[in-house]
């Protein structure tokens, strides 16, 4: 399939079968391998694919007939309607995870299902509650990131997702761990998108338990890693708690100018829902 996938895209770029395979391998392996009949290794593929300037992620997504694989198609969906509180809409995720089986499947069900109560509480009564996650659940998904000795962009990105409520002793156990790996990812643009969520959810954890000094040293690294015009949200983000910060420590009408600032820009550029989450910081 991997052979097929490359040829269309050779031809349709105007790259020649020697220009995409010269010192990889064999002009007679490379005809057999684009008729589908042999396979490659993927430090082979990675060879190829640099030939054609293309992207090992992005090929895998056409290879997959312009489809996200399970995982990203999760994450995908998940943000998606997390972000617009749409509770139906998980739901329905929900619904179809619980079809399914396996570990991390069972992580998944976690996640979405303490997603869908904390909204329901807070629909009903107007207050963002983590007590109504299930305690089975919570303690699902701290067992999984205890037992992960090394963390990829997965892990991280769960516990970006579940530390509102997990235990207080537990994120900064985490949060350590995670800043090591910090210099690794951040010249990787999914990296620095994974980090920078990071940021803002444990930020926003450090306000409502009302540790300023520590959400200043966060925003002081959410600022350093949000420079690029692709982190614009994140760098509205960050310009909201340095309003929150400015409003909770020196001047609270000065700060909550600027909070409210961005918050409404928020609304504007059709992410209300953020907004409104996000407003009730400044209650």
């Amino acid at each position: 399939m991997f052979g097929e996938t490359i040829r269309e895209i050779r031809l349709k770029k105007g790259f020649s079968q020697k220009e995409v395979y010269r010192n990889i391998i064999s002009k007679s392996y490379a005809i057999e391998f684009e008729k589908g009949k042999h396979n490659i290794s993927s430090d082979v593929l990675i060879k190829i694919l640099e030939n054609l300037s293309m992207d090992i992620s992005e090929f895998l997504f056409i290879a997959n007939g312009y489809k996200l694989n399970e995982q990203n198609h999760y994450t995908y969906n998940y943000a998606n309607l997390s972000n617009k509180q749409d509770i139906k809409g998980l739901a329905l995720l929900l619904k179809e995870l619980e079809r399914k089986s396996g570990q991390i499947n069972a992580i998944r069900v976690a996640e979405v299902r303490s997603r869908i109560r904390i909204l329901q509480h807070l629909e009903v009564y107007g207050v963002y509650n983590t007590a109504a996650v299930l305690e089975e659940d919570k303690q699902l998904i701290l067992s999984y990131l205890m037992g992960i000795e090394s963390w990829t962009l997965q892990e991280i990105h769960l516990f970006a997702n579940t530390l509102d409520f997990l235990d207080h002793e537990f994120i900064f156990i985490f949060f350590k761990r995670v800043s090591k790996l910090l210099e690794y990812y951040i010249q990787f643009e999914k990296g620095r998108e994974v980090y920078c969520g990071l940021l803002i959810n444990i930020i926003e954890y450090t306000f409502v338990k009302k540790q300023y000094e520590f959400a200043e040293v966060l925003l002081t690294q959410l600022g350093l890693l949000s420079t690029s015009f692709q982190d614009f949200f994140s760098r509205t983000l960050y310009k909201f708690f340095e309003g929150l910060l400015i409003m909770r420590t020196v001047n609270e009408e000065q700060g909550r100018t600027m909070a409210t600032r961005m918050l409404d820009i928020m609304i504007e550029l059709d992410q209300a829902p953020l907004s409104k989450m996000f407003s009730l910081l400044l209650e």
